[in-house]
């Protein structure tokens, strides 16, 4: 056999030599492309905060008072007592003003007892959602005084429906008689109105008898705290008030 050209046979070495390089280089580009592939697996990320906790729904109606999912006989009687069991050391009560819905089939005393409940509950002031005669629904809110002026209005539906302003340290109380439909707001309003101005800012106190549905205080109270110019500086609600009398605060 005759032996190969030293020339073909240094030809082919630099042939294998320049394949081999670049097998070498396409080897290290693949290798390149698998490490960049290699994603590390993500850093475990903290959890989200807790929600910041919130004080309990409260609802009133004419049968039941509902503290989350809690419910208590709106007739039973020391209802204040039994709604306090559930709002008492319940978060973000203490210090914060608590917004309730009462619907307007409840009665005065009902709502009274739930607000009552929440100032033991040391609530800074309570926001009572009710539906307005308009079909909209609002917001009063309440405060919580030590004590009120003398020359503060007091405004009470009384039995025959009609409406009697009086200032708080007692005095001759303006009547309003019954309207066709029941209390004659127009009129009533008007009074705790021309009251007003006779004291600097103070709460306006505001009830009913029991036969009349909370309904009607709400519309009494949040007609009046809309008057223009009033100087009401916010709500107190009721049950003992007497047409003419000294008023006094009820024992919390």
């Amino acid at each position: 056999m005759q032996a190969l050209p030293r020339t073909f046979l240094l030809r082919s070495s630099l042939v294998l030599a320049a394949f081999s390089t670049a097998c070498d280089s396409e080897g290290s580009k693949l290798d390149a492309v698998v490490d960049a592939a290699r994603v590390s697996p993500p850093a475990a990320t903290a959890p989200p905060p807790p929600e910041p906790p919130t004080a309990p729904e409260i609802i009133i109606d004419n049968s039941n008072v509902s503290v989350g999912s809690d419910r208590v006989p709106a007739a039973d009687p020391g209802l204040a007592d039994k709604v306090s069991v559930f709002v008492t050391g319940r978060p973000a009560i203490a210090g914060a003003s608590i917004d309730i819905v009462a619907m307007r089939n409840s009665r005065p005393s009902q709502v009274v007892a739930v607000v009552v409940a929440l100032r033991r509950a040391k609530a800074s002031g309570v926001n009572v959602k009710t539906e307005a005669r308009d079909g909209t629904t609002q917001k009063l809110s309440l405060s919580f005084p030590a004590g009120v002026p003398d020359c503060a209005t007091v405004a009470w539906i009384a039995k025959d429906a009609a409406i009697d302003v009086w200032p708080a340290g007692g005095g001759t109380a303006k009547r309003i008689a019954k309207g066709m439909a029941g209390p004659d707001m127009t009129l009533g309003t008007e009074a705790v109105r021309r009251q007003t101005n006779a004291c600097s800012t103070s709460p306006l106190i505001v009830g009913a008898e029991e036969r009349f549905p909370w309904g009607l205080v709400f519309d009494l109270a949040t007609m009046s705290m809309q008057l223009p110019g009033t100087r009401s500086s916010g709500v107190v609600l009721v049950t003992n008030a007497v047409p003419g009398r000294k008023l006094v605060l009820e024992t919390q």
